[in-house]
């Protein structure tokens, strides 16, 4: 498979939506029984690995890709060329929707920037389901609003929070969707993306992460091997992070 996008839909999947364990994280999870057999039917099941793309920014949109596992990275990039990772769609997640609903190219590209298993479902079929189950659109619509307000919220947090408040903000994100507690009984998380991208993220060039990070296993509030993050100090990173202990 190419690294540079999926031209065909993958294999006819065997997996059932109902045992799905993200469904209940999914606008699919408003199908009845029979609608979930129907869709099992016509869905594509995508394996993908890092770096490779299910769409590109300024394509078409012919279906919509709901992640069952892994992490997708949205990017996008302006005018002069530079590319920015500018959304990260988790497991439940139901990626180019907002294309599919105005008809318009993709503002964004989708890159899997973990191993990732992805259900495609084409135009037709998403088509098919909305007629059928108006809940499905409403679905949908919901999902448009909490993005749009997501993005919001992250804009005020960039005009608001100073630095390290964006980067700690982030890497709790990061523990509430991959963390688990080590042996000593602290909070830890293996950081899915480059430090790079952690910059792209957070707004700021990577050397400056470098040295955030330097000054927090300095302070003991954090220490950091590799991708891997060990939380000392909890609730200096949530009075930091700007959140509520």
């Amino acid at each position: 498979m190419k690294k540079d996008s999926f031209n065909m839909p993958g294999k006819k999947s065997t997996d059932s939506c109902m045992e799905c364990t993200s469904l209940p994280d999914t606008e699919w999870q408003c199908l009845g029984e029979s609608q979930l057999a129907s869709l099992d039917k016509c869905k594509s099941v995508i394996n993908c690995e890092p770096g490779e793309t299910l769409f590109s920014q300024g394509e078409k949109g012919n279906g919509v890709y709901c992640i069952k596992s892994g992490l997708i990275g949205l990017r996008r990039v302006d005018v002069n060329g530079n590319s920015v990772l500018v959304r990260l769609s988790t497991p439940g997640t139901t990626v180019g929707y907002r294309t599919f609903l105005t008809k318009s190219p993709h503002v964004n590209s989708a890159e899997a920037l973990t191993s990732s298993v992805l259900c495609y479902i084409s135009r037709p079929n998403v088509d098919k389901f909305l007629k059928a189950n108006p809940l499905l659109g409403e679905r949908f619509l919901q999902h448009f609003y909490d993005d749009a307000t997501e993005t919001e919220n992250d804009y005020v947090r960039s005009l608001t929070m100073g630095m390290k408040s964006r980067f700690l903000h982030l890497i709790l994100v990061f523990y509430e969707r991959f963390g688990y507690q080590n042996e000593n009984g602290n909070a830890v998380v293996d950081i899915p993306v480059k430090k790079g991208e952690i910059a792209e993220l957070v707004g700021v060039r990577p050397e400056s992460i470098s040295r955030l990070i330097d000054q927090l296993q300095t302070d003991e509030v954090m220490q950091f091997k590799d991708r891997r993050v060990e939380f000392t100090d909890i609730e200096a990173i949530l009075q930091q992070a700007g959140a509520t202990v």
